[in-house]
């Protein structure tokens, strides 16, 4: 059973462990529909999500983490404690975000893609000097090292590897290494690899709490499984 929290303004799937001094479904001037958590999901106190915001299964969330509203966000995802999602944001499968990171609205980021501690993301060229904002959009399987900055509209492609501290003002196209500030790129050594490794996400809630595979990733979740697991001579 789902443990009720506090706030009563979402729907929980079946097995929700809710800690104390959470808000879900934080309602705000002219929401529409409470916060939407799937099953199997943990959240930790301080945590504030904002209705309108949809979250699928196995979400891991730490604490004091801000989720604004008409977020979507896909299974199997962690985001760590004091982070920030300013709302109106996707974000697909298997992702997993490290602490005090910052998610403007507009942002979208692929599946199995990694972001590390203090990373920034921007959506405004000219705040407060000019309308308009326009997040970063990240591919797929991409790695984002601790302390990176993103700028306003940057995209960056599918297996893209930035290097910790780099900024980033310019498109990086996908298999290349990004590094430095402002960021230049290269072509993505071999010794990196071809893709994140979905064990690192699905193998349990948390590193501390590990769990084999229990077999519900599939093939759509995760392109590519069964070379990976070629690779890996599993």
């Amino acid at each position: 059973m789902s443990q009720k929290p506090p706030t009563q303004n979402a729907e929980l799937g079946p097995d929700c462990e809710i800690a104390p001094n959470v808000q879900l479904g934080y309602q705000y001037k002219g929401w529409k529909k409470p916060a939407k958590i799937g099953e199997l999901s943990r959240v930790h106190s301080g945590t504030v999500i904002y209705a309108d915001t949809q979250i699928g299964s196995r979400f891991t969330c730490g604490h004091n983490v801000v989720i604004r509203a008409a977020c979507d966000i896909g299974d199997r995802v962690v985001i760590l404690h004091g982070t920030t999602l300013e709302g109106k944001i996707t974000i697909g499968k298997g992702v997993k975000i490290m602490a005090h990171v910052y998610i403007p609205s507009g942002t979208v980021i692929g599946s199995m893609t990694f972001i590390g501690p203090g990373v920034n993301f921007l959506n405004a060229m000219l705040p407060m000097r000019a309308p308009g904002v326009s997040g970063p959009q990240i591919g797929r399987q991409v790695v984002i090292g601790g302390g990176v900055t993103i700028g306003p509209g940057v995209k960056v492609g599918d297996n893209v590897f930035i290097g910790a501290g780099a900024t980033v003002l310019k498109d990086i196209p996908p298999n290349s290494l990004a590094y430095g500030t402002p960021a230049s790129y290269k072509p993505l050594p071999e010794k990196f690899g071809k893709r994140n490794d979905p064990a690192q996400i699905f193998a349990g809630l948390d590193l501390w709490h590990p769990q084999e595979d229990d077999g519900s990733w599939k093939e759509e979740d995760f392109p590519g499984k069964e070379e990976w697991l070629k690779d890996q001579n599993l």
